[in-house]
């Protein structure tokens, strides 16, 4: 009876790609008898693209139906209705992590030449005549053939905010003070348990995920720091982010205008 107490329903963690991924599955795997192992290929869920092949979805579909209790899948998923359904249908609980998305675009600019060597632009990032400016400016704007627009890439991650029953976390919140922060982690708990009990104190469940936090467990870590866009933009990288992207920047909060 105890043991069936303890048992929390399984659930998915998704966030932009570059926006505390890792820092939020340490936070998770704090919790008590919550586990990901995070080198599980089957518990993960990456869709960067719009899926043409319904067998994708029928993929996730059965890994995501296979979660056990206590467990929890993780991964990046472009927002689709299709997608949206299959958690509501599998009764699935859907914590969803995003950032500043020039704080995500500067972020990316440093990951793709220095560890994503299967991303398109990776060889193009490593020519040692590619300015760091010229990699931003191609993730902005895009790369015809290869890569598409920042907003058209990063958008579909975002619509997640605005999906009932999903609790948007942003990394700023995890990251900007201890208050901040606790604010956030009483959220996850409130959310995943709802009228369930809690296994331990609340404060005792705090304290387990903050103490799980390593940075230097996460090999995609670099500085996690806010506002590191603007050591990076010039004017001429400002105008054009605003006119390629400035919308997303209003869309998920960050902005309340272009005059920024």
């Amino acid at each position: 009876m105890n043991e069936n107490m303890n048992q929390l329903p399984p659930f998915v963690m998704s966030s932009v790609p570059k926006s505390g991924t890792h820092l939020m599955h340490q936070i998770l795997n704090g919790l008590p008898n919550i586990t990901n192992d995070i080198s599980n290929a089957e518990k993960k869920f990456f869709i960067d693209h719009h899926v043409e092949n319904i067998n994708i979805f029928k993929d996730h579909f059965y890994r995501l139906a296979y979660l056990q209790p206590n467990e929890f899948g993780l991964g990046h998923m472009f927002y689709s209705e299709q997608y949206a359904y299959m958690l509501e249908r599998l009764k699935l609980k859907h914590i969803f992590v995003y950032r500043d998305p020039r704080d995500v675009l500067i972020s990316l600019a440093y990951f793709i030449p220095a560890k994503w060597n299967e991303h398109p632009l990776y060889h193009n990032f490593n020519n040692e005549r590619t300015t760091q400016k010229q990699r931003i400016m191609a993730l902005i704007k895009g790369v015809d053939g290869q890569w598409p627009s920042f907003d058209a890439w990063n958008r579909p991650f975002y619509q997640w905010m605005k999906v009932p029953h999903t609790l948007a976390i942003s990394f700023e919140d995890l990251i900007l003070s201890k208050k901040t922060r606790q604010a956030a982690l009483t959220e996850i708990v409130n959310y995943l348990w709802e009228e369930l009990p809690l296994p331990e104190p609340l404060e005792s469940m705090i304290e387990k995920m903050e103490n799980n936090i390593n940075p230097s467990k996460s090999n995609t870590f670099r500085k996690g720091k806010i506002g590191a866009w603007m050591d990076e933009f010039d004017p001429e990288i400002k105008q054009i982010f605003k006119e390629e992207a400035g919308k997303l920047l209003i869309d998920s909060g960050y902005e309340k205008d272009m005059n920024w």
